[in-house]
């Protein structure tokens, strides 16, 4: 009998009645047994409600987080007196680079709401020197490059991966490939691969976008400037991911265009390769604008 009872233990059973069985006794023992099986039901329906709660919180969380984020990255924009879109496109742009080398969507995810920050330092920078329509002297550009620093000094010990991920880009940003960027002359890998993304991101779209104080490149030349420069300024595994994903940057440009159509020329360069055939390619050079500052 003691066997019989651990196997109906094992498969599953939960209570045992002697036969002959009193009739009252059997009714006592279902109705609890139903009872039991009614709260079994209602703590799992229960569960499933808290679930669907919790994942509504969460998700008015991250909105708000979002919205948060790109609120501030409007301000930044407005405050270095563009209203172009550049921020967003930086941040798509990133995205589909970063989808390219293979990182995982929830990291691709982190750098797409991260990059609209890359500036935030900006804010401490003085009129002056961010509003001069003329080259800068060397201090002013010495102050200028500042801005990586302040913003990462704004966004350092950041709570969420987006914060932590913001000050790695702010940080890094304009750090090269090659060692010869600013402000610690990191290369190659030991810049962090979320700058390294949003380098050229930030670098394509400032050559593409109409400034005060200069005019916009035709896309096709900022397209082969940015090839030409892997290896030199650029990781090569995310230049060749920005031409990968080319396609769809064109489409993005293509659309900005349609409603900002004095901000960007957005006519569309063949696909990777045909850069070689290109001046810019045989002879790599820094570029400027008319302050006299890199554009990254």
């Amino acid at each position: 009998m003691t066997a019989l009872r651990v196997n109906a233990i094992a498969a599953g059973a939960t209570d045992f009645i002697n036969k002959p069985f009193d009739p009252t006794e059997l009714q006592a023992r279902v109705t609890n047994l139903l009872a039991l099986r009614r709260a079994q039901i209602e703590l799992a329906d229960q569960t499933a409600w808290l679930k669907r709660e919790v994942e509504k919180a969460t998700a008015h969380l991250v909105e708000r987080e979002e919205e948060i984020i790109w609120r501030l990255a409007r301000a930044i924009e407005y405050r270095d007196g563009d209203t172009g879109g550049h921020v967003s496109r930086v941040a798509q742009v990133s995205c589909l680079i970063a989808e390219g080398i293979g990182l995982s969507p929830e990291r691709c995810r982190c750098i797409y709401l991260a990059a609209p920050l890359h500036d935030i330092g900006k804010i401490g920078i003085a009129d002056s020197i961010l509003s001069k329509p003329g080259k800068l002297t060397p201090t002013e550009l010495e102050t200028m490059r500042q801005h990586v620093s302040i913003g990462a000094r704004i966004l350092e010990n950041g709570s969420s991966d987006v914060i932590r991920t913001a000050e790695l880009i702010a940080q890094s940003h304009h750090e090269r490939w090659d060692g010869t960027g600013y402000p610690d002359r990191l290369s190659g890998t030991d810049i962090p691969v979320e700058a390294r993304v949003v380098a050229i991101a930030d670098v394509f779209d400032a050559l593409c976008s109409e400034r005060p104080y200069k005019q916009a490149w035709p896309v096709a030349d900022a397209y082969r400037e940015i090839a030409s420069l892997s290896g030199t300024h650029f990781d090569p595994a995310c230049v060749a991911a920005f031409e990968t994903r080319w396609p769809e940057i064109a489409a993005l440009l293509a659309a900005t265009e349609a409603r900002t159509p004095r901000r960007l020329t957005a006519r569309a360069p063949p696909l990777a390769g045909t850069c070689l055939s290109h001046p810019y390619h045989k002879t790599p050079r820094k570029y400027h604008d008319r302050r006299g500052r890199a554009l990254a």
